[in-house]
């Protein structure tokens, strides 16, 4: 086969090189084989080392896949609410390098003796006789107002039961709403000793009329003497709901028997107290049905039940030059014939 021709021709070779290469080494010195021999060796060695490689790079190199790593998604950045972060150290404040003074000693009261002893002291040195100093009053600005012509003209026909009395319409003579308490104390003194008052119309003060201004009215309704029986307190703002409770309460002690207080002032509780203490009160005195006293009780409008509605006075009324009354809503003060007009007209 020609393969083995090729492996016979190469032995051959090889042969007759090595004898040629036996002679010429004959001829060499003793340090040249021993060059040759480690030349040999090291042959020997290299052929080994590349038996090995041939060996090495049959086998299938494993190969190490790099892990790769997956990106995990980013969670949303926080907004940062201003004020809400805390800080990690605090902040020195800048009163601490201050050292606190302690505090001063309280002083002790004077006695009575010691304050006679001053008194003493100052009179000595001023004299005994000296009166110098005076002591004021409390100042009262608004007490000028009890000076205006119609608050003195109010006040001396109530001391003197003046006729224009009987229907009293406060607005007539104190004609400016944001009066001072002063006045209107000075009004309801003057109502104390009042004996022909029937009709009271103290509505819209609202600056006047607050709590202790309703305790004296109270009060003035209580007198024996007194005998108003129709009473306008309508819009007065500046009064608690106690006040108005104990008003309602003390009602029952008086003669009032038609009335008004404003709806959008007082509960719906304490009008229905109203109302049943006034429906009581009808049977204490015939003043609100007395036809004889009819020139009065036609002026007794604006109340939750005008008196000139009763029946026993329907045949007098028809006989009367007051007929016509009964049918004129706006005066008999009816509810809705009121609103967007002035109340003062009242």
């Amino acid at each position: 086969m020609e393969p083995d021709k090729d492996s016979d021709s190469t032995t051959s070779t090889s042969s007759s090189s090595s004898s040629s290469s036996s002679s010429s080494s004959s001829s060499s010195s003793s340090s040249s084989s021993s060059s040759s021999s480690s030349s040999s060796s090291s042959d020997s060695d290299s052929s080994s080392d590349d038996d090995s490689i041939v060996r090495a790079t049959n086998k299938p190199v494993k190969t190490k896949r790099a892990k790769t790593k997956r990106a995990k998604p980013k969670k949303p950045a926080k907004l940062k609410v201003r004020g809400t972060t805390k800080r990690k150290y605090r902040r020195k404040s800048s009163t601490d390098d201050f050292v606190v003074a302690p505090a001063p000693p309280k002083e002790k009261p004077l006695t009575d003796e010691e304050v006679r002893r001053i008194l003493g002291e100052d009179s000595a040195a001023f004299g005994a006789n000296n009166n110098a100093w005076v002591r004021r009053s409390s100042r009262q600005p608004s007490k000028s107002q009890l000076n205006a012509p119609g608050v003195k003209d109010l006040l001396d026909k109530l001391r003197n039961n003046d006729s224009d009395m009987v229907v009293l319409k406060l607005k007539k003579y104190l004609n400016d709403s944001d009066i001072a308490p002063i006045v209107m104390d000075a009004t309801l003194d003057a109502l104390e000793e009042n004996s022909n008052c029937q009709a009271l119309y103290i509505q819209n003060f609202n600056n006047a009329m607050r709590d202790d201004q309703m305790m004296h009215l109270l009060r003035v309704l209580q007198t024996p003497k007194n005998c108003i029986w129709c009473l306008n307190i309508g819009e007065t703002y500046n009064v608690s709901h106690k006040t108005w409770t104990k008003f309602a309460k003390g009602l029952k002690h008086t003669n009032v028997t038609h009335m008004y207080a404003s709806e959008h002032t007082i509960t719906p509780k304490i009008k229905e107290r109203f109302r049943d203490v006034i429906r009581d009160n009808r049977s204490k005195h015939r003043l609100h049905i007395d036809p004889n006293n009819l020139d009065v009780i036609v002026q007794c409008t604006h109340c939750w039940w005008n008196p000139i509605n009763a029946g026993v006075l329907q045949p007098y009324i028809r006989n009367s030059s007051y007929y016509h009354i009964l049918f004129e809503k706006e005066t008999l003060g009816l509810k809705g014939t009121t609103d967007g007009k002035n109340i003062d007209k009242i």
